[in-house]
């Protein structure tokens, strides 16, 4: 009896087998197959172009670099003057709040920031002792999540060397040590 129902169970499979494969090719129709158009690129443009067709202007890069040079010596130059407002009070920090005017164009530019302060009454009296001594001094305010602050920068100036070399000088004069940062207006 289980020769009989092994047989049976045999031949049940293989039927299940066969239908799976041909059932589908049978039932499945009139086979359509899709052609698309596919248009071929060409390797070689078939025209020619011709090779004066587009001409560059030469540029002379040394009267660029000049033209910067000479800029940055005018900026350099041009350093503000302390007035007798500015060493009254209010209105010199109205002026020391604004941001200063901008360094040479592409030129990377530096400042020292000395410190961060709360009180907006010290930082104007140290942008008046500064101003006095001659640095470019100015204030920043800031806001933070702890409030509002004001920060004391000096600069800016291109060269980072020069402003490292002032360090010592801001150090003796204010008594907070500074940092140089890159500048952004």
């Amino acid at each position: 009896m289980a020769t009989q129902l092994q047989n049976r169970l045999v031949g049940t499979v293989i039927l299940v087998a066969l239908a799976v494969i041909i059932l589908p090719d049978l039932l499945d129709g009139q086979k359509r197959e899709q052609q698309q158009a596919y248009e071929t690129i060409p390797l070689q443009p078939e025209g020619e172009v011709p090779s004066d067709a587009v001409q560059l202007p030469e540029v002379e890069r040394q009267q660029s670099t000049n033209a910067a040079d000479a800029a940055l010596e005018v900026t350099a130059d041009n350093a503000p003057a302390v007035s007798d407002k500015s060493a009254n009070g209010e209105e010199g920090f109205a002026e020391a709040l604004a941001e200063p005017k901008e360094a040479t164009v592409g030129e990377e530019a530096f400042v020292i920031q000395l410190g961060v302060f709360r009180n907006a009454d010290s930082v104007r009296e140290l942008v008046t002792q500064l101003k006095s001594e001659g640095f470019r001094a100015y204030a920043s305010p800031v806001t933070t999540s702890s409030g509002e602050l004001t920060k004391l920068m000096v600069g800016p100036d291109a060269s980072k060397d020069r402003l490292e070399g002032q360090l010592q000088q801001l150090q003796a004069l204010t008594e907070l040590q500074g940092k140089v940062l890159k500048y952004q207006p």
